[in-house]
């Protein structure tokens, strides 16, 4: 199993930075492969206060690719004084291999 670790920007439907921390996705195949993912993001910053939408929310990846994603939790988290979803997502993969610099292979 690989693991894509970047930071990047949580966008709304409407395209409206909501967020930004660091992403953690669990890829089953490798990087280059188009695959069903599953993942977290750690906010660092947030700009809601009643949760993150499950709907049309985005992640764009500073070192990889946009996501769309579809949010399954979202919890405000004590030990990291942050906000934490978990997601699944699409990862659409590439044929040359870009966008895996932050693809660190290894058990999760």
């Amino acid at each position: 199993m690989a693991v894509f670790k970047g930071t990047g920007r949580l966008l709304d439907a409407s395209g409206t930075p909501i967020g930004e921390g660091r992403a953690y996705i669990h890829l089953r195949q490798p990087a280059e492969q188009p695959q069903r993912a599953q993942g977290t993001l750690s906010l660092d910053w947030w700009n809601t206060d009643d949760g993150v939408a499950t709907q049309g929310v985005r992640l764009d990846l500073n070192d990889g690719p946009g996501l769309n994603l579809e949010v399954e939790s979202d919890k405000l988290s004590e030990c990291v004084a942050g906000r934490v979803l978990r997601y699944s997502t699409n990862w659409p993969g590439s044929a040359d291999g870009s966008g895996s610099d932050g693809v660190a292979s290894g058990q999760v």
